[in-house]
């Protein structure tokens, strides 16, 4: 079945590649040759966790459906997007699943030491039982180390340097200091929806 290319990344010489309910999977790049490969036979209870694609999240407020859902660092392929009803993280090394986390309007910004899922705008139409404040998780273990009151607005991705998480406020951008883990407001500028 063909690939769903939302869903590929390369890292250290391996390509990762994903389809809803049918397979994830990990090739060396080198040689093409498989690494792993998993199936909803071979490990039922990973593609239970990933579940099946999200159709109807086609809106600004979850950030369509044509964001690539699938990020990854050299030791977690991360699951998040308008396709997916949680955030999940999988090991590189061997397609095993490391934590899932419930609530699923998040952007990823993935560093060395620490994964920042950013917030929606819209949170409404989500289960309101969950946190919906964005996060600072440790990247291999799902813990979270800080909740923080940033959500994006509208649909432009969000962006960051080694410095700071950006993300498009009400008139403007928001830019979250890593070093005091404060938000500042930048009033001049903002992204369009596609962009960051």
């Amino acid at each position: 079945e063909p690939i769903d290319t939302r869903s590929i990344c390369m890292k250290n010489g391996r390509i990762f590649f994903h389809r809803f309910k049918s397979y994830l999977g990990c090739l060396d790049a080198a040689n093409g040759k498989p690494v792993w490969r998993k199936t909803p036979q071979s490990d039922p209870h990973l593609f239970d966790v990933l579940g099946s694609y999200l159709e109807q999240r086609q809106s600004w407020q979850s950030n369509w459906r044509t964001t690539a859902y699938t990020r990854c660092s050299e030791e977690v392929l991360y699951f998040a997007g308008p396709q997916v009803d949680k955030t999940i993280a999988v090991s590189t090394e061997d397609g095993r699943l490391l934590w899932s986390h419930p609530y699923n309007n998040y952007q990823l910004i993935i560093f060395d030491n620490a994964l920042y899922g950013i917030s929606g705008p819209e949170r409404a139409f989500l289960d309101t039982k969950v946190d919906q404040r964005s996060k600072k998780f440790d990247p291999l273990s799902g813990e979270e180390l800080v909740s923080f009151d940033m959500s994006r607005r509208a649909c432009a991705r969000v962006t960051a340097t080694s410095e700071a998480i950006f993300a498009r406020a009400m008139g403007g951008s928001q830019r979250l200091d890593l070093a005091s883990e404060r938000l500042h407001y930048l009033s001049p500028m903002r992204p369009t929806c596609f962009d960051g």
